[in-house]
Parts: C-alpha cells; structure tokens; sequence
C-alpha cells in the first residue's frame, strides 16, 4: 500500500501488535488506525478525538479504504470513551502534560496492560509521571522529523528503576547520539544566559549535560 503515516506514526506503527485492542486518542485525521488495521493482524482499532472536524476527517479516511465496519470512531475527551475491551491506549502529537493530565485516571481502568505515548515536549516529565500510574517503560525510540526529535515510548505495567532523563533509550544508537548532543548544546545555550536568580534551573541543566558527558559520546 501507498505510504501514509509520516515517519513519526510509522515508527510508533512497530510498537503496536498483532491481536490488541486499540484505542488512539487524538487520533486526528484517523490514518494511523487505518494503517493499523491493514497491516496487522487480528487487531481491533478505536479512533477518538474531541473535536469533530478531524473527526469526521478520520471518518471520512476511514470509509475511503473500506473499513467503516473495523474501525470504530467515537466522539469524547481522552479516557471518557473507554470500554472494558481495550487493552492498549496510544496518544500522540500532544504535550506532555496535556497527556499526563489524559491518563491520570488509568487505574480506574484495570485492563490497560500497554500504553505507547510520543509527545512533543517534556520527555523527562512524562516518564517520571506515567511511571508514578504504576507503569515501567519497556523500550523507546527517537525520531527525527522536519528538523524536531520526538520521543516513543511503551509503558507496560510494573516497577522499575530508571533515569527518568535518559529513559531506555538505546545510547548506542546514532540518533539518541545526536539527540542528546542537540540537547546538550541546547542547554549551554540556555545556561550562558541564565542567572543564579533561576538557581534550580541553573542546577538541572548542569545535572543533565554532566549526564550526557558521562553516557554518551559528545561529537
């Protein structure tokens, strides 16, 4: 088929597997459950959004490759939608906070055994938040599109330490080098200009390149 997930959705695409339920929250124009649903086996997608523009935008999609009768659409706000046959919630494309704030209520919902989330800021604190839900990242990935990095990431159930800054990200791997050296020059930037007044700030900018310099290769 025609490729039509940019190449953020595709990655996240991998994360997803055979036989789960679904559901895609902010699921925008729809094209990632439709993709989904064609190249997956034995999976059930819901698409959700609050907003009926991209809506009936994802419907439209949806009914343009055949699969009004796989695919479900419902109208609602983040976890309002939920049902009991749905084990795995992906978002992406938001801030993090806009996503924490989406999930703070997981519990409530017992058969939710995988979250996979990319958002566009705040790596850091959607890790250390998700994972205070009672939930352990199993494996992330960066991607580089249009000239920005996005994080992935897969939470499943459970405990465990991590560093919430640099998360299970392969260190080895050519675009978590560049990543964190993006981040590293991005933090002296903001450190040559910021005075002792933002004494913590000032604080965890150090801590996070001296965290850099020691895991990772600076070119």
């Amino acid at each position: 088929m025609k490729k039509i997930l940019n190449k953020r959705l595709e990655t996240l695409s991998a994360f997803i597997n055979d036989n789960e339920v679904v559901l895609d929250i902010g699921c925008d124009h729809g094209l990632l459950g439709i993709y989904l649903t064609l190249n997956k086996n034995n999976i059930k997608v819901i698409s959700s959004d609050i907003n009926k523009k991209p809506l009936d935008k994802a419907k439209e999609n949806i009914n343009k490759y055949g699969l009004d009768n796989k695919i479900e659409v419902r109208f609602g706000d983040g976890l309002s939608v939920m049902t009991d046959d749905i084990n795995t919630i992906v978002i992406s494309g938001m801030g993090a906070l806009n996503i924490i704030n989406i999930l703070k209520d997981i519990n409530k919902y017992p058969n939710i055994s995988k979250l996979v989330l990319s958002p566009n800021n705040d790596f850091k604190l959607l890790r250390k938040e998700i994972c205070k839900l009672g939930f352990k990242i199993k494996k992330e990935e960066i991607v580089l599109e249009k000239g920005k990095y996005y994080l992935i990431s897969e939470f499943i159930k459970g405990k465990d330490k991590v560093n919430y800054f640099l998360g299970k990200l392969d260190l080895n791997a050519r675009i978590v080098k560049l990543y964190y050296n993006y981040v590293y020059d991005s933090n002296r930037a903001i450190l040559n200009n910021l005075s002792w007044f933002n004494k913590l700030k000032k604080i965890s900018l150090i801590k996070e390149n001296y965290m850099i310099r020691k895991h990772i290769i600076i070119k």
